[in-house]
């Protein structure tokens, strides 16, 4: 496997030729990619390469004094220029040289690059190539290793899988950070597979030029991504600048990728081990900061959530609940509301989940989770938008289900003496609440409401039965039997007796 080194002082145009092809798969190894023919050297020296792109036009060192270079210090470098179609004087300067070919950049295609690169003559055998592909495949192999180490906290394999992954973890002092792309479940279902793994591969050469851009060579960031948790964010181990790095990946995230990013950062370190367990902390500062609306976070700057729910939430959690319910309530109003309480309040995102899937238990199944939100701004307009939507299905005839379900307990047991306590205790709810909510669900109060089904049903039975009067009142409900005469007929207009020689059938 050929390594090939990239260089050209457009970040797009080295973005663009890292993800054109499977290098792998066509047997080349991008060992990485410099700005101009100074950086280029340095890895040139550093690492060596098989073949080298770079563009003929740079600052610094441009591609025909990097051709002077190569062919006197490293013969053995095949040299494929790039160029622009007023560039063509220095190609044949290039060409003099003694480079291998050269493709203009307007005509660069994946089919074009590929011609060029199989033209080049290689002094190397096909058994070192599969040698080389295989060494390759076990070095990332064991850089896999030591990410899922360091991912998952297993300390005590830490060390050695850095060592054997020849990671370097000798520094004074480094720190982590947690790099959480917003919004990434949307934009991932847009992206094909390979899109995908192109995408992520851009970033993190993004990343690591930019902490290279910053710091140098002096500098080796270690980059991985996980999913751990069920979100999606790349961790980032670096010795120092934090902030600055923070504050650089987002402007060229926005720039290059339209992407904004949230950032947690551990406290420094001395070693690998207690970095790992710091990248662990994260993992709960970035549920602790569900509530922060800041892009950068210090992990010792994030407080504990709150675990347990107060009353007044309950309360204002009934009530969003009841103004679901009818069309000519405020319910803006009301959700506004409940939006400041939740935020006063600030919830672990799991006692959030429990509390709302409580409110609305017929809808659990189907409400957006805070779980599955990257902050409390983006559950809370998802909720916003499902309520909403929730509330236009439903009319004035909708029913609390509270209220339902004591709709169904009262006529299972209005011939018993029921109460408008007793009931609102079978449902669990307070009293007094339950009584407001009564009135405002059935349209008259808890007293009214069984008064009028009872003498529904003694009207039933005093136009079907040839019972006496009195048993059939006492049998519906009605003890006293002058109160029955004295509601019967102000309800009917007629007495019992009356109302029973008129109507029955």
């Amino acid at each position: 496997m050929k390594k090939v080194l990239i260089v050209d002082d457009d970040f797009l145009v080295r973005t663009y030729l890292k993800q054109m092809t499977d290098w792998e798969a066509q047997g080349f190894y991008i060992i990485g990619d410099a700005k101009n023919g100074r950086e280029a050297l340095e890895i040139l020296q550093r690492e060596g390469a098989d073949i080298l792109i770079a563009d003929v036009s740079m600052p610094i060192m441009d591609g025909i004094e990097l051709t002077r270079w190569v062919k006197k210090n490293s013969p053995s470098t095949h040299i494929l220029i790039l160029s622009c179609h007023d560039d063509f004087i220095y190609v044949k300067e290039a060409m003099k040289l003694g480079i291998e070919d050269y493709l203009l950049k307007n005509n660069l295609t994946e089919e074009n690059l590929l011609d060029a690169l199989n033209k080049i003559s290689f002094e190397s055998e096909e058994n070192n190539s599969e040698i080389e592909r295989l060494a390759l495949i076990g070095r990332k192999k064991l850089r896999e290793d030591f990410f899922h180490a360091f991912d998952a906290g297993e300390v005590s394999t830490l060390e050695k899988f850095a060592r054997d992954a020849e990671i370097n973890t000798d520094f004074n002092a480094a720190a982590v950070l947690m790099i959480i792309p917003e919004q990434w479940r949307e934009r991932e279902r847009l992206l094909t597979n390979a899109e995908r793994e192109n995408f992520l591969s851009a970033f993190s050469e993004m990343t690591l030029n930019t902490c290279r851009n910053l710091f140098g060579d002096k500098v080796q960031p270690l980059i991985f991504d996980s999913r751990k948790g069920g979100f999606f964010h790349w961790g980032l181990i670096i010795e120092d600048g934090t902030r600055e790095i923070s504050e650089r990946l987002q402007n060229f995230a926005k720039l290059y990728f339209n992407l904004e990013l949230k950032i947690i950062l551990s406290p420094s370190q001395k070693n690998i081990v207690e970095l790992s367990k710091q990248w662990q902390k994260l993992y709960i500062a970035r549920a602790d900061s569900f509530y922060c609306d800041e892009k950068i976070i210090s992990a010792e700057d994030v407080s504990p959530l709150a675990t347990t729910i107060a009353v007044e939430l309950k309360t204002a959690g009934r009530e969003l609940v009841e103004a679901l319910s009818y069309i000519d309530e405020d319910f803006s109003a009301v959700l506004k509301s409940f939006r400041e309480k939740l935020l006063s309040a600030k919830l672990r995102p799991e006692i959030l989940l429990r509390f709302i899937t409580e409110l609305f238990t017929e809808e659990r199944n189907i409400l957006p989770t805070p779980l599955q939100a990257e902050n409390f701004s983006e559950w809370f307009t998802l909720l916003e938008n499902f309520l909403n939507e929730l509330r236009g299905h439903r009319s004035k005839d909708y029913l609390h289900p509270a209220i339902r379900l004591a709709l169904r307990y009262i006529e299972m047991h209005y011939r018993e003496e029921i109460s408008q306590t007793s009931v609102a205790d079978v449902v669990h709810l307070n009293p007094s609440y339950f009584s407001t909510l009564f009135k405002k669900s059935v349209g008259k109060g808890f007293s009214d409401y069984l008064t009028d089904l009872r003498i529904e049903h003694v009207k039933e039975r005093l136009t079907t039965s040839s019972e006496k009067i009195n048993v059939i009142a006492t049998s519906e409900g009605f003890s006293d039997y002058q109160y029955f005469v004295k509601i019967f007929k102000r309800l009917t207009g007629l007495r019992p007796s009356q109302y029973r020689e008129k109507f029955l059938r």
